[in-house]
């Protein structure tokens, strides 16, 4: 009825197709609203109600000056802006309100080559779980662990 008819966006990251390596709450927590979403996109189409997924790569911005270290009343307090290939947040904002305009009901925006990671999940899964990305996923690893790398 038309009385109910809108659009809904939800944010979701590509991680939700693929696993990621010290990230394997945050992926379960995205898989999980996957679901969710999936299922509320169902239930709203007889109302004319769409429900959009987008799922963004790495953005640049700067959370990480005001996300909580294993002290919870310090901040990390470093931009990690320019840390890693990650896509501006302009560009993100209007390809994001682009796929909502189209009415898509899930969308990937990233840049490369986070976005073929993604397609090879989505459309290859026995591809994604090779050695190619548990090679990747080592080094993703050891970065952490010798703290080149905080996500």
């Amino acid at each position: 009825t038309p009385e109910y008819a809108g659009r809904r966006r939800r944010e979701a990251c590509i991680d939700r197709k693929m696993g990621a390596p010290v990230s394997s709450a945050y992926a379960a927590s995205k898989h999980a609203l996957m679901g969710f979403y999936n299922s509320l996109r169902i239930e709203l189409f007889s109302y004319g109600i769409d429900v959009c997924t987008v799922c963004p790569g790495p953005v640049k911005s700067n959370i990480s000056l005001h996300s909580f270290t294993e002290d919870v009343n310090r901040s990390y307090n470093q931009d990690m802006k320019n840390e890693g290939k990650k896509q501006d947040a302009g560009r993100f904002a209007w390809l994001m309100s682009v796929a909502m305009a189209a009415r898509l009901p899930e969308s990937w925006i990233s840049i490369q080559p986070y976005l073929i990671y993604t397609y090879i999940a989505q459309y290859l899964p026995t591809v994604s779980q090779s050695a190619i990305f548990s090679l990747a996923a080592q080094g993703r690893i050891k970065k952490f662990k010798n703290k080149e790398c905080l996500y």
